[in-house]
């Protein structure tokens, strides 16, 4: 038995009536239709067959006006590299126009004051750089866009041969004596290639693509399928097309009406050119469905063009009123940090408000956006004005709250800490009114207030801590000899100072200080900014320095393993950011080298690095130092154990 052949449905209706059977429903594509005659040309030509997307608003904007002579050429610089600068034509004829009329005035003025001067005119001569390099990059925008006309020419002629390719090969489908499963994959395979290949050229799409629709045509009236293939591909169709249905259905509710008509095009090209037929039962309501979609979109259509005028006025306004509510913000401009956060947002949801109202009268367009661009530059000023203010105050916050640490330090040190009770309680409240700052600094600062703070009070109220008047004797003497060794006049050769202190620490560790104690921070910072004064390059002067701080607590294990410490936790917390920037880095490819970001976090990277070598060398001093003082302990060990034996002989 022979199976009934599948067809399109153009011929399927054709197919019917010459059978004289019975009478069958009216086909989808034979029915008149509104549809995407009415919106375009589209569905009778090449333009069908690529699935269009709306062209994106190109952002570059020139103020002619505004601009000098010797910027025209950077100007054009620029247009030749916007990523879409084959839509700013019309900017660049705008720019060769306007920078001939200002050339010629000034080519006039030069040649009027040559000949003033006493020049023959003959002779005149003016051909500045600026007009070289205009003509340069001129001629360069006009040889790019030939090349890429040329590059689009080459593309359409390509996809016409590789279009004419796919046409013989279903000629050669149908000469095929037999038609089954597998010819017909080869045929569905040959029509997604042919709708998938980009456009020809336009001599060429119409000839083209009716050739293609008559040899699918000719495919179908000899393609045999059987059963099974035939109604899996009806039931394929007819997913698809209730899909384009409900989509439509879904556009028929959408304010925007232009854009439902856009995508209404998409899915009559679908309809027509990318799915097949349907079993026949189905046929007529779904093209009925579909119809009655298309149909409320173009009344949508209509009535929006009838009152079009209307709509644009209405449009006006509401732009009008976004403009004008942006103004009222910048006059009553916000005057903390919590006001001008919600300034921010609702500015954002204006901006937001502003692009999604659709269009106004063309005669209008330009002065609104104008104004809208305007206010938004204005209202960028004011607010980066005011954060930088807010920078300068919260120094001066930041520089206030360090001074009072600095003065509980100094209280701290004192020998008559106990006398400062009123001033450390005054200290207190001129801590509340110093002013806000950030809240991570803030904390920060407050933590260091606090302790100190607590400190103090806790030594007030903790008699046990009294000094006695041994301790009173020997803090004085060491306080004696801490300012003795600051008003010395220290050498500034390196060695010498190297010596220097040598000697100074030695007298010190005489003394027994306690190595947490005021007076011996105060000889560590001395002895420490001493090394400022010598020849030294910036990285050995900080490579003594530290040396200089380790010498001065060498006979204190827990001051040592505490400094070790810390410097060993500032490396992990500087691993733990470089491995974050270089994990960054993987999402930007191999071009994006002068991205700025890019450049920032290499900064970063380099920079974190070279701290980290530095903290590296810290720590491996202060090994050395605590092996150096251990082996000197060993030693010293040693050579009392062998006196000892001497001895007991």
């Amino acid at each position: 038995m022979q199976m009934e052949p599948t067809m399109s449905p153009e011929e399927n209706l054709d197919s019917t009536k010459n059978q004289g059977e019975e009478k069958t429903p009216v086909s989808e594509e034979n029915t008149s239709s509104p549809t995407i005659e009415d919106v375009s040309d589209a569905s009778s030509s090449q333009e069908t067959e690529e699935k269009k997307e709306p062209a994106k608003p190109v952002e570059f904007t020139l103020d002619l006006e505004k601009l000098s002579l010797e910027q025209y050429p950077d100007a054009m610089e620029k247009i030749l590299k916007n990523d879409q600068w084959m839509k700013l034509g019309s900017q660049v004829r705008d720019l060769q126009t306007s920078f001939e009329k200002k050339f010629q005035k000034e080519l006039q003025a030069k040649k009027e004051v040559f000949i003033a001067e006493g020049g023959n005119e003959i002779d005149f001569y003016f051909a500045p750089e600026y007009k070289k390099n205009f003509s340069f990059f001129l001629r360069e925008y006009k040889s790019k866009k030939g090349k890429h006309f040329k590059e689009i020419e080459a593309a359409q002629k390509a996809n016409l041969n590789r279009k004419r390719e796919i046409i013989e090969g279903i000629k050669q489908l149908i000469d095929q004596s037999e038609h089954n499963s597998t010819s017909y994959k080869q045929f569905k395979n040959l029509q997604e290639a042919f709708h998938a290949t980009g456009q020809v050229p336009r001599a060429e799409s119409n000839n083209i693509w009716q050739t293609y629709k008559f040899h699918v045509e000719r495919f179908y009236d000899f393609l045999h399928l059987n059963r099974d293939l035939r109604d899996a591909d009806f039931k394929h169709n007819y997913a698809e097309k209730l899909k384009i249905i409900e989509r439509a259905e879904e556009l028929a509710k959408q304010a925007d009406v232009i854009a439902s008509i856009r995508e209404l095009n998409n899915l009559h090209r679908l309809w027509k050119n990318d799915l097949g037929p349907v079993a026949r039962e189905h046929r007529e309501d779904l093209w009925n469905r579909f119809q009655a979609a298309t149909k409320t979109i173009h009344h949508l259509k209509n009535e929006y063009n009838k009152n079009i005028d209307n709509i644009q006025d209405e449009n006006l306004a509401i732009k009008e009123n976004v403009l004008k509510e942006i103004s009222q913000l910048l006059e009553n401009k916000p005057e903390n940090h919590n006001a001008w956060q919600n300034a921010i947002k609702k500015v954002n949801a204006l901006k937001e408000k502003f692009h999604a109202v659709g269009r106004v009268r063309k005669s209008e367009n330009k002065r609104l956006w104008n104004s809208f661009r305007e206010l938004s530059r204005q209202f960028n000023q004011e607010k980066n004005y005011f954060y930088k203010q807010q920078k300068i105050e919260e120094k001066k916050f930041v520089d206030a709250k360090r001074a009072l640490i600095e003065e509980v330090k100094s209280i701290l040190e004192d020998p008559n800490y106990r006398d400062h009770v009123n001033r450390m309680k005054a200290v207190q409240n001129d801590w509340k009114k110093t002013g806000r700052i950030s809240r991570k600094l803030s904390n920060k600062l407050w933590e260091e207030f606090k302790t100190l703070t607590n400190l103090y009070f806790d030594r007030l109220k903790n008699k046990v801590e009294a000094l006695s008047a041994e301790d009173q004797a020997k803090l004085a003497s060491q306080t004696n000899f801490v300012e003795q060794v600051i008003k010395t006049e220290a050498p500034t050769t390196p060695k010498k100072l190297a010596t220097f202190i040598e000697e100074q620490v030695e007298q010190w560790q005489g003394l027994n200080p306690n190595a947490s104690s005021p007076v011996q921070r105060k000889l560590i910072n001395h002895l420490v900014g001493l090394w400022e004064a010598t020849s030294l390059s910036a990285k050995d002067k900080a490579a003594q320095k530290f040396t200089t701080q380790l010498s001065l607590i060498k006979n204190d294990a827990a001051a040592l393993n505490k400094e070790h410490a810390e410097q060993k936790k500032k490396i992990d917390e500087i691993s733990t950011e470089l491995i974050q920037l270089q994990n960054n880095l993987q999402f930007f490819s191999n071009s994006s080298s002068d991205n700025p970001m890019v450049v920032e976090v290499n900064k970063k990277i380099e920079q974190l690095s070279k701290q980290k070598e530095v903290l590296s060398e810290k720590t491996n001093a202060i090994k050395s130092f605590v092996r150096n003082l251990n082996k000197q302990s060993d030693e010293g060990a040693t050579e009392t154990s062998e006196n000892t034996e001497v001895g007991e002989d």
